[in-house]
């Protein structure tokens, strides 16, 4: 009976519903494009960027910030605005050192060289 009643209202507003949707469709296909629109837009305005890529992608609490931030007191560096540095390093802590083999030999047979050179750095 219950089952019967609900089934019947159910039935009548959804018609109900139908016909107002098709007596005033523009109104139906308008309003909710618009406010969509509207609530987006002004969602979307309230975030930012985020700048810093060391927040994404670490944690705050990690070691490898813990570590860089005494690495940074330690040795500060003069990181003028003139220059673009990347994000995900800080400039002047790390070299890069190209080793060359004479023509026709190996790397691998200078290992000596190699790890005085390792040594040395």
């Amino acid at each position: 009976m219950l089952r019967q009643v609900l089934r019947r209202g159910l039935q009548s507003f959804c018609h109900r519903l139908g016909l107002c949707v098709s007596r005033h469709p523009v109104f139906f296909l308008t309003v909710p494009a618009v406010l969509t629109i509207t609530f987006g837009l002004s969602a979307l305005n309230r975030f930012q960027p985020e700048g810093d890529l060391e927040r994404l992608v670490a944690p705050s609490h990690s070691l490898a910030k813990i570590e860089r931030s005494l690495a940074s007191s330690l040795f500060p560096l003069d990181q003028s605005k003139s220059q673009l540095y990347s994000d995900l390093h800080t400039p002047g802590r790390y070299g890069r050192v190209i080793l060359l083999s004479p023509p026709g030999d190996s790397i691998l047979l200078q290992f000596e060289g190699i790890l005085q050179t390792h040594r040395a750095l």
